[in-house]
C-alpha cells in the first residue's frame, strides 16, 4: 500500500501539472500569497490547487485514506498538507493551521470533508476567531470538466478547460461575534460571489 501511495503521488502530480498547463485561467483580485484563510468549496480542490501551486500554502486535508490520495500529490507540487477534519484529528489540525497562518496562507474547504455540499461548517469560523486572521472567500467555476458521482459533485477540469476564480473581500470573526450568525453570513457571501463568477455557457 505504501508503494502504491508513493507512486500515485508523483504520477498524479505530473498529470495535474500537465493538465494545468493547458487550462485557460482568469483570476480576479488574487491575494493568495497573504497569510489568511482561503475558503473554497470541496468540489473545486483540483483547479484551486493548480492555479495556486507556487504559493507554498498550508492546506487542510482529511486524515482518511482518500485524503492521502490528495495529500501526496499536493506535497509534491509545493503545498504543506495539514491532516485532519471536524471528526478525525480536528484539534491537532486546528493548532497546526493556526501555526501555519503566522507566516503563510491556509486553504480550507468549509463544506468538507463529507458535506453537506455548499454549506459552511463551524470549523472555518472557529479558525478565523482563534487565529485572528481573515477568511478570504473564493468563487470557482469551470467549463469543460469531468464530473464525479460523489457527495460534493467533485470535478476534474479537462485539458484546455476554462477556469474562473474570483477572490472576495476579507471576512473577519472576532471573539465577541455570534458564531452562528457569522457562519450564515459567510455562506451567503460565498453564494453571492459564486453567482457573479459564473462562466457564460
Amino acid at each position: 500500500m505504501k508503494l502504491l501511495f508513493f507512486l500515485e503521488k508523483y504520477l498524479a502530480a505530473g498529470l495535474l501539472r500537465i493538465c494545468g498547463f493547458t487550462w485557460r485561467k482568469r483570476v480576479i483580485n488574487d491575494t493568495f500569497d497573504t497569510p489568511a484563510i482561503y475558503a473554497f468549496w470541496h468540489r473545486y480542490q483540483i483547479p484551486v490547487a493548480i492555479v495556486n501551486a507556487s504559493k507554498k500554502a498550508g492546506v487542510l486535508i482529511s486524515s482518511s485514506k482518500d485524503g492521502e490520495l490528495i495529500a501526496g500529490p499536493l506535497s509534491v507540487i509545493g503545498y504543506k498538507p495539514i491532516r485532519g477534519s471536524s471528526t478525525r484529528g480536528g484539534t491537532s489540525a486546528l493548532r497546526k493551521m493556526i501555526k501555519c497562518l503566522e507566516k503563510a496562507p491556509v486553504g480550507i474547504t468549509p463544506d468538507g470533508p463529507k458535506g453537506p455540499i455548499f454549506k459552511v461548517k463551524m470549523g472555518t469560523i472557529q479558525l478565523a476567531r482563534l487565529s485572528k486572521k481573515p477568511i478570504i472567500p473564493m468563487a470557482v467555476d469551470v467549463k469543460g470538466e469531468w464530473l464525479f458521482n460523489s457527495w460534493d459533485k467533485f470535478i476534474f477540469p479537462k485539458p484546455f478547460a476554462k477556469i474562473y476564480i474570483t477572490y472576495g473581500e476579507p471576512f473577519y470573526v472576532s471573539k465577541d461575534d455570534d458564531m452562528e450568525e457569522k457562519q450564515q453570513e459567510l455562506n451567503t457571501i460565498m453564494e453571492n460571489l459564486a453567482e457573479g463568477n459564473k462562466i457564460k455557457r
